[in-house]
């Protein structure tokens, strides 16, 4: 059966549409109703529907930030059937188009037109499944998050090591085959029908960097990352680092996906490419020379590429961020905030009054930036609230042309940030741990080490063993011993496998090792249990 969920703040409309059809002869079960924004997202995440029927103007959150919040988190589904009314007609069909499979107007919709759009996207969907099942979309969903997030981390040199870079991209499934890899950062310009924030503004871009991401599919080893609203990186494959053994195929290809999404979306996309490097770990060298020259590619409206004849060493070499950034990521993890003050003051005098130092400046403050939305729990959230009377929020950074402007955006992110952690420094770090416990729970079938856990949230695994024994009450090591010895009784309890497949699936090496942990933890063996456990009933 295809799941169904129906979202409308109007009981009568979701009465009304529950019975418009008779749901079983389209082999669809309706999992759910939800009557605002929020409790969609809640029902999305808990039942995972494979479509969604869902009004634009909602309580809480729009229809379009429901849809755009999912595509973001899971991938293409589930998919979303729109309902507007005849007073939203022009707006729908704008910005509906960018999300959704359909859209219905209230007030004309009937059993025919409803079942139409509902058939409309049961064939979409058996498409979709053609060689995949949901959960593996899931799945992909939020590996393009995590693969997301690892190239941000690449770009702004954030990785502590190489070899913390090397174990988070065998994890995330990354390679690079090619000889070389240049990176090449994209604008969405337009169109002047989209006010310049608010729902129709984030659909549209949402839309567009799917769009070229699904548009250059067909290239092999080609990363897309959205990297803010209107902004995005394409990492590229190159035969070598020379200009002339990429450059006009690199060319036709951004000139191809930009007319593509011109066509589409009625946006102009212009970008600037960075050279090409040997090594992927330097492509953060590529990316900061695309941005570099990006406000050429604005100046022209098209497509620059960096040369590094031209440029050579003359450039401005950026702002060395490697002893600061380990000071901010202490600060961070241990909620310090007079040292984050410091830190981020001591950059402001740096960087003020010196016009000189404005990619530096970029270059610093966009590392914060990342910092805070990946080191901190809700951290985009955290960082979204400190500029809520900004026009473009915390994106304006990426506006600014003037070292005046970083600087003033760099005071209110430290002053706004020192007072949001300062208020809830306790209810922060016991959260961390649930999360990590959360994070353990859900993954008992893989070895689970300190070093892992703390990579994959972005701490020290000093500070993690540290913060995880003073809050849990328990040592890491112990926690996860524990909690996949209860896990393994309820299998033994529930008749789930032998002791070597109960062994494997909770990530042991071996059952031999699975049974000393077990007779250590609950002073009898596995089997010896299990006999008890017969005899008991």
């Amino acid at each position: 059966m295809i799941k169904l969920l129906i979202a409308d703040d109007e009981a009568l409309v979701c009465i009304g549409l529950q019975s418009m059809l008779k749901w079983e002869d389209y082999h669809i079960e309706i999992v759910g109703v939800a009557h605002n924004g929020a409790q969609a997202e809640e029902m999305i995440e808990a039942l995972r529907p494979d479509i969604v029927l869902s009004d634009i103007k909602m309580p809480v959150k729009s229809g379009l930030e429901v849809a755009a919040s999912a595509r973001e988190r899971y991938g293409r589904l589930p998919l979303f059937i729109m309902l507007t009314s005849y007073e939203e007609f022009e707006y729908a069909r704008s910005a509906i188009e960018l999300q959704a499979v359909d859209y219905l107007v209230k007030l004309d919709l009937t059993p025919q037109s409803l079942g139409e759009s509902i058939r409309k996207a049961a064939s979409l969907l058996r498409d979709y499944r053609t060689m995949e099942t949901y959960p593996d979309l899931l799945q992909r969903g939020n590996l393009q998050a995590q693969r997301d997030k690892f190239f941000i981390r690449l770009f702004n040199h954030l990785f502590e090591s190489k070899s913390q870079y090397v174990l988070q991209k065998e994890d995330l499934g990354i390679e690079f085959p090619a000889p070389a890899y240049l990176v090449c950062t994209c604008r969405i310009l337009g169109p002047d029908t989209v006010p310049s924030r608010g729902d129709k503004l984030v659909a549209l871009c949402a839309s567009t960097v799917q769009m070229a991401k699904d548009t250059l599919s067909t290239v092999s080893d080609c990363y897309v990352t959205s990297l803010d609203l209107r902004n995005f990186a394409i990492t590229l494959p190159a035969l070598g680092t020379a200009p002339d053994t990429w450059m006009p195929e690199v060319q036709k290809l951004l000139a191809d996906m930009a007319g593509v999404l011109h066509n589409y979306f009625n946006v102009t996309v212009i970008g600037a490419a960075g050279f090409a490097v040997e090594d992927p770990y330097q492509l953060r060298d590529s990316y900061w020379a695309a941005r570099k020259i990006l406000p050429a590619a604005v100046k022209e409206q098209s497509f620059v590429f960096y040369d590094q004849a031209e440029h050579g060493d003359a450039e401005q070499p950026l702002f060395d961020f490697t002893e600061l950034r380990a000071e901010i990521r202490r600060a961070f993890e241990e909620l310090d905030t007079h040292a984050l003050h410091s830190v981020i003051s001591s950059m402001i005098n740096n960087f003020d009054e010196r016009p000189d130092l404005l990619v530096p400046a970029m270059d610093a403050a966009c590392s914060v930036l990342y910092m805070a939305t990946s080191l901190l729990t809700d951290g985009e959230d955290i960082v979204e609230s400190i500029f809520e009377h900004e026009p473009e929020g915390y994106r304006a950074l990426y506006q600014m042309k003037s070292i005046d402007g970083i600087v003033s955006w760099l005071v209110c992110f430290r002053d706004g940030c020192c007072e949001m952690l300062a208020s809830r420094k306790t209810s922060y770090k016991e959260q961390v741990v649930r999360n990590v416990q959360a994070y353990i729970r859900r993954n008992l079938d893989t070895k689970l080490s300190l070093n892992q856990v703390a990579d994959v949230f972005n701490f020290s695994p000093n500070y993690l063993s540290h913060l995880f024994s003073r809050i849990a009450k328990v040592n890491f090591v112990e926690y996860v011993t524990n909690t996949k010895i209860a896990a393994a009784k309820d299998m033994m309890l529930r008749g789930e496998g032998r002791i070597y497949e109960i062994s494997q699936k909770l990530g042991y090496e071996s059952a031999f090792y699975f049974s000393k942990v077990f007779k250590k933890v609950e002073g009898v063996s596995p089997r010896e249990y299990m006999q008890r456990m017969e005899s008991v009933r």
